[in-house]
């Protein structure tokens, strides 16, 4: 499809005929809610679309994507707004906001949850917690889950239950040419395939159909933390026994900017930078065996307080992250795969670490268990055999410090070029990496 930029007058235009066939919202610039339509996650991001599409129906969808393909218009698809890239917004073409679409049906029975491509996290967690269930999905719960689950879908359930994408039983979407499919394991099999984990290229997504697992609702975790100049013994003592844990075991470590005042943080370690490793029984919360195994693992290193608790997962696990990433700061991030952590790429990165002044974490999160017993052409989810994923989650809220802040992470990504593995992770990729999708 070709692409066209409209000037405002006929923007109006264009919206008033996509309202003859239309239920939900339309928004031009000028209209009061045009800016808050357009506003993301990601401060960076400052795009401006002709028309916003409020949708509330799937027919709402079509008619949308009807009116773009015949003007020649660029279309893109809002779920969250989370992504860091701002492909959520079309700079001068149509967006098709899902937002408005954040319905859950959970069937106990059946083991399934059916979400509508507008949902974040939270929308699905609140829902299946009632039924004692859980949808395995990412770590903030703001986080839009039709990005999230395109993408792959990397949390803290990937080790025991896969991928996001993995637990797909069937997805409802509105092709680039207006058609409304359904795609599962027996309708369009490609389809099917390609949006495991292939992104948001194949259509707009507006009702996904989910597995659903028994758990909890509570999840018994445990938090270590580290001063910085304990930090490299503890991320090796980590390197050597993660590998070997049982899937219903995850263990994430991350090297905070700022520890946040978190209910199991102390008061004199708030707003210090310190290594917080945390460890996540997955299975039943009552059970010795996770009281037993996390305890262990929280004392490795030489920990300068350590605490474990159990806590509802969906109202309290989920959203332990969200205050450190708020909307409306400026943020960039690179992130790796990574199979091993040698004494020397963690020194660089512990060094690294503590040159940067921006807020956020270096996250180092543990992969393995279910989602690498899925084949690698299975899906088109190909990077499953890492033992980590490296991320630099970092943000800052002044202009005037992007170019200085992205060259100091780009650097400090260099520098650990040796150790880290091939592939991406297409949820976290900038907007200057397309050229990484094939590495």
């Amino acid at each position: 499809m070709s692409e066209t930029v409209i000037d405002q007058k006929s923007a109006s235009a264009l919206a008033g005929e996509l309202r003859r066939s239309f239920s939900g919202e339309l928004l031009v610039g000028g209209q009061p809610g045009y800016n808050d339509a357009r506003t993301i996650w990601n401060a960076m991001v400052d795009k401006k679309p002709t028309v916003i599409a409020g949708c509330v129906t799937t027919d709402d969808v079509v008619a949308s994507v009807k009116l773009a393909r015949h003007h020649g218009l660029q279309v893109s698809v809002r779920c969250g707004g989370h992504g860091v890239t701002g492909k959520a917004l079309a700079d001068g073409g149509l967006t098709i906001d899902l937002t408005r679409m954040r319905g859950v049906r959970v069937s106990p029975d059946n083991k399934t949850a059916s979400v509508q491509g507008g949902c974040l996290l939270g929308d699905v967690d609140a829902a299946t917690a009632q039924h004692g269930m859980i949808v395995p999905a990412g770590i903030v719960s703001e986080t839009g889950v039709g990005g999230l689950a395109l993408g792959g879908g990397i949390g803290w359930f990937s080790r025991k239950y896969g991928l996001t994408c993995d637990n797909f039983l069937s997805l409802k979407l509105v092709t680039a040419s207006g058609e409304v499919v359904t795609a599962s394991e027996t309708e369009h099999p490609d389809l099917f395939w390609a949006l495991h984990g292939g992104g948001g290229n194949f259509g707009a997504v507006t009702e996904f159909e989910f597995k659903a697992h028994k758990f909890g609702p509570e999840m018994r975790i445990g938090i270590a933390l580290h001063h910085p100049e304990d930090a490299v013994q503890a991320l090796a003592e980590y390197a050597q026994i993660y590998p070997e844990l049982p899937d219903h075991v995850g263990w994430h470590a991350a090297l905070k900017q700022s520890m946040p005042g978190l209910p199991f943080v102390p008061e004199p370690l708030r707003g210090k930078r310190l290594l917080l490793m945390i460890v996540m029984y997955l299975a039943d919360s009552k059970e010795e065996e996770g009281e037993r195994l996390v305890e262990r693992l929280i004392a490795v290193g030489k920990p300068a307080a350590k605490a474990m608790t159990v806590m509802p997962f969906g109202a309290r696990v989920q959203k332990l992250l969200d205050p450190e990433f708020p909307n409306g700061n400026r943020y960039y991030t690179k992130e790796a795969h990574i199979n091993e952590l040698p004494e020397e790429a963690l020194e660089t990165l512990v060094s690294r670490w503590g040159e940067m002044k921006m807020s956020g974490e270096i996250e180092i999160i543990g992969l393995g268990g279910a989602m690498a017993r899925v084949s690698p052409d299975a899906t088109a989810f190909a990077n499953r055999h890492h033992n980590w994923w490296l991320n630099f989650a970092l943000h800052w809220d002044d202009a005037e410090l992007d170019a200085s802040n992205i060259a100091q992470i780009r650097s400090a990504n260099d520098a650990l070029k040796p150790w880290l593995g091939t592939g991406v992770y297409p949820n976290m990729l900038n907007f200057d990496e397309a050229d990484r999708l094939i590495d």
